[in-house]
């Protein structure tokens, strides 16, 4: 049992090369020579949600990224309207807990609002098979909502400029999705209620079928586009339940075909489960201890081979999907539009199935998110959860064993549940942003130069830690940053990513 409870959590950042986890045998469906990506580094990409074009105007919004020397931007394919009362949904977002950030940007005048969104083009049915998922088109009232053109309008414009567009896509965000269709933890249950966005298992062939529609049909009305980022296109990471998904039917069929012993995934991990539901005071010790011992790690994941095999299970739904994507695209004419794998840096790539080295050969970018208001939660997030199954343990001793594990130190005094929180919009968050090098230093080593390596930096920060985020991204070895989001990139903030990221040479 020991063994199985040093196998259970994320391996630490820096320990271990996954491909030497995962084993797996790649199917690329179009490999990339290692001169194939942008040799600038000084390469800066920003998202831009498109009500801020619709609110500010395309040629605002461009010409103030232009000055901070942004080369690319992605958007959505919608649009939206102001709306009031219980109609449509906050912007921005809640997120896992519900903590409410507001915008450092206005948006039609308030930080925090509620929207309505409608899709910019009309989904054309013939590209979903039949099934359960099929799209449904609301044509956006014209007389309150700018025309569907914003989108398109957008691209031309942002091609006069001499700026990639790129555009952001959810595929397994599905409206109504069913509940036979949601990931299962080895104890059988479909969700948390804390699951982000809902997503769909990416082994339910009504999911895929759903997302590959979705990719197919959007660049088919946005041709003109040169990328896609995939968001979510993985396993979760958010709750520690997720780490133990995913059991459906569909994921035992797909490991099967794939040649993983799936019972012993299911006996290793069962295990581990029912240990995590059980824990002393003395083992929480003795896993801090173990985990700075990459000896120790190798020896427990020996020890329990379920779980290498549920870490290449993982891995191979991934990178099949986004093989499946790529094929597709080239299928359809679209092999100049490129791939951009976005996922889980570091360590939790490990249990989301983001294998960085593998997507590399498939895509022509690899973006892990550096998001510091995640990781200022997930010690509570992960915490609570094993407070809940462990009553008799102190929450201190909880959390310094998970603060360690992943990596996360803090210069808290006491560590309690409620100091780790989505930070408010001018407090700085406990981690340093100095803690990310080594995560990005991981990434860039894995894609080894068959694609770029652009971190997304979120610039939900107060100024001080956005300059340092910054000025740390421009210095590391990787080929440029993303930013998220234009809505929180206030007029000062851009004027810090203008002037750090251009200083200095890269």
């Amino acid at each position: 049992m020991e063994a199985l409870a040093r196998s259970r959590t994320p391996i630490s950042s820096g320990s271990l090369d996954f491909a030497h986890l995962s084993g797996l045998t790649l199917v690329i469906s179009r490999p990339i020579a290692n001169d194939a990506h942008p040799t600038d580094r000084r390469f800066l990409g920003v998202f831009v949600p498109t009500v801020y074009l619709q609110d500010e105007g395309i040629e605002r919004v461009l010409d103030g990224l232009i000055a901070a020397g942004t080369r690319a931007i992605a958007i959505e394919p919608t649009i939206g309207r102001e709306t009031a009362g219980s109609v449509g949904s906050r912007f921005p977002d809640l997120h896992v807990d519900g903590f409410e950030r507001i915008l450092d940007r206005p948006l039609w005048g308030h930080r925090e609002l509620r929207l309505e969104t409608f899709s910019a083009y009309r989904p054309n049915l013939d590209r979903y098979p039949s099934g359960p998922y099929r799209p449904t088109y609301r044509p956006s009232p014209s007389s309150e909502v700018a025309t569907p053109d914003v989108v398109q309008g957008t691209i031309e414009e942002a091609h006069r400029r001499g700026l990639q567009v790129h555009l952001a896509l959810h595929p397994f965000v599905i409206p109504d999705v069913r509940t036979q269709d949601l990931p299962i933890t080895i104890s059988g249950d479909a969700g948390s209620g804390r699951r982000v966005a809902q997503t769909a298992c990416l082994n339910s062939p009504a999911a895929r079928a759903y997302g590959l529609g979705l990719v197919r049909d959007v660049v088919a009305a946005f041709p003109q586009v040169d990328g896609l980022f995939l968001d979510w296109a993985e396993f979760g990471a958010y709750a520690l339940d997720d780490l133990f998904s995913c059991f459906c039917t569909d994921c035992e069929h797909a490991a099967l075909a794939s040649s993983i012993r799936w019972d012993d995934v299911v006996r290793d991990v069962r295990a581990t489960w029912d240990w995590s539901h059980r824990l002393t005071s003395h083992e929480l010790r003795l896993l801090r201890r173990r985990m700075r011992r990459a000896g120790d790690v190798v020896a427990a994941l020996a020890e329990a081979p379920g779980w290498l095999e549920f870490i290449r299970f993982k891995a191979r739904s991934v990178v099949r999907f986004y093989g499946d994507v790529r094929t597709a695209l080239d299928q359809d004419g679209h092999s100049r539009v490129s791939l951009t794998a976005r996922g889980w840096p570091p360590p939790w790539n490990l249990v989301s199935g983001m294998d960085y080295r593998s997507l590399a050969r498939i895509c022509e970018a690899v973006a892990p998110k550096l998001f510091t208001f995640d990781f200022a939660a997930l010690p509570r997030w992960y915490g609570t959860a094993l407070k809940r199954w462990n009553p008799g343990l102190d929450e201190a001793e909880i959390l310094d064993a998970l603060v360690e594990v992943m990596a996360l130190p803090d210069a808290f005094a006491e560590r309690t549940f409620p100091r780790y929180q989505i930070p408010a919009p001018d407090e700085l968050h406990p981690t340093d942003p100095i803690e990310y090098v080594d995560r990005i230093q991981e990434v860039f080593d894995q894609v080894g130069g068959h694609a770029a390596c652009y971190p997304i930096v979120h610039a939900y920060l107060p100024e001080p830690q956005w300059k340092r985020m910054v000025a740390i991204a421009r210095d590391g070895p990787a080929d440029g940053i993303w930013v998220q989001m234009y809505g929180y990139l206030s007029d000062r903030k851009l004027e810090i990513l203008r002037d750090v990221w251009a200083a200095g040479s890269r």
